[in-house]
């Protein structure tokens, strides 16, 4: 029988630990026992996380029998990474601690759960809050992502849980292929194009795409990419001339394949040659030669050169987070390939079946 962790701090506790990761000024022992603190509230998120998803699964399932249904907790290193970055933000405020994820294969399909699970009738474990970002309330980001969030408070039996809360996020496969891609460019590259930092051309790259997505879902279309589908598309084009996201994702697809499932623990230097399209993988023994390669590359100075150092252990955590990640990055390379191919691009629809 599993044992669930349950939180053993206050959130007053968890505040004050949060703020002493965030601002990183306590001494060794301090910065230790804060990140104890956040890592059992964190691991406290997985009872809740379950109800929620037995829930969540069931109803997916009675709307699409090929649904996708995954549950993630928040990697600790990601919760402190996100302190530093946010000092005064606490823990307790974040709303996705533990996360659900439900793939379906429309608009109308995510919008049919959503109305079903905000509407159960006697669920002890309440939605607080919906973002609806397809439509309105707050739309589609600036980023180009789109989906609906459902933020649920614990509500059931076990007392020492009440008020954590679960974030659900539906969406259609249109829609997590853009997502998986984002998270696909944002390891490799050593960028964060979801938090909307990097490369401005690529940045670009996927407002349009999502646009475009957005038009062929006939939803609301992303904040800044409002031109016809026509003209839309011969940006893209474009920008795929001068960037070469699609080379980028085939190239990347194609170390996963390679490095995913290894249990060497060792590192990847990877050398993108812009221009050319030319993608060079050196597997390095130690971390100390990667670092040493990368000062070599970043050394030459050359703009037209993108140099980063990837863990394979990230890679393998790629996989786990998306598991149909061959048919996720496949299905976004098909879709943004048949909109820069076509000049009527905006009629051809890339085969959107679940379950293949």
């Amino acid at each position: 029988m599993k044992t669930w962790v349950i939180p053993e701090h206050s959130n007053k506790a968890v505040q004050r630990a949060s703020r002493t990761i965030g601002k990183g000024t306590g001494s060794p022992e301090e910065i230790q026992a804060a990140r104890d603190i956040l890592s059992n509230y964190r691991l406290a998120h997985a009872f809740p996380l379950n109800a929620v998803t037995v829930t969540v699964r069931q109803r997916a399932l009675n709307v699409n029998p090929n649904a996708v249904v995954a549950e993630r907790r928040k990697r600790l290193p990601t919760i402190l990474d996100k302190l530093r970055r946010h000092p005064t933000m606490s823990v307790t405020t974040m709303q996705d601690l533990g996360g659900c994820r439900v793939v379906l294969e429309s608009v109308a399909e995510v919008e049919e759960l959503v109305s079903i699970l905000r509407d159960l009738p006697r669920s002890k474990n309440r939605v607080k809050r919906v973002y609806d970002y397809l439509r309105d309330e707050p739309g589609p980001r600036n980023s180009g992502y789109r989906g609906i969030h459902l933020v649920y408070e614990y509500g059931a039996s076990k007392m020492e849980y009440q008020g954590l809360r679960i974030e659900l996020q539906v969406r259609t496969l249109l829609q997590h292929a853009w997502a998986t891609a984002v998270e696909t460019m944002d390891l490799f590259s050593g960028s964060e194009l979801k938090y909307g930092k990097g490369d401005p051309d690529v940045l670009r790259f996927f407002v349009l795409v999502g646009s475009l997505m957005a038009y062929e879902e006939e939803t609301a279309p992303v904040p800044g990419a409002h031109g016809s589908a026509e003209e839309l598309a011969d940006e893209l084009r474009r920008l795929e001339a001068s960037v070469g996201v699609l080379d980028r994702l085939r190239g990347y697809a194609s170390i996963v394949s390679e490095h995913s499932k290894t249990d060497r623990r060792n590192t990847l230097t990877l050398e993108l040659r812009r221009s050319e399209g030319l993608l060079t993988v050196t597997v390095h023994e130690t971390l100390a030669e990667a670092e040493a390669r990368l000062t070599e590359l970043e050394a030459q100075d050359d703009d037209n050169l993108d140099a980063v150092l990837i863990n394979i252990a990230r890679i393998s955590q790629l996989r786990d987070a998306y598991p149909n990640y061959f048919a996720d990055t496949g299905r976004f390379t098909d879709f943004v390939a048949s909109r820069i191919s076509e000049p009527e691009a905006s009629g051809v629809s890339p085969n959107l079946a679940l379950g293949g």
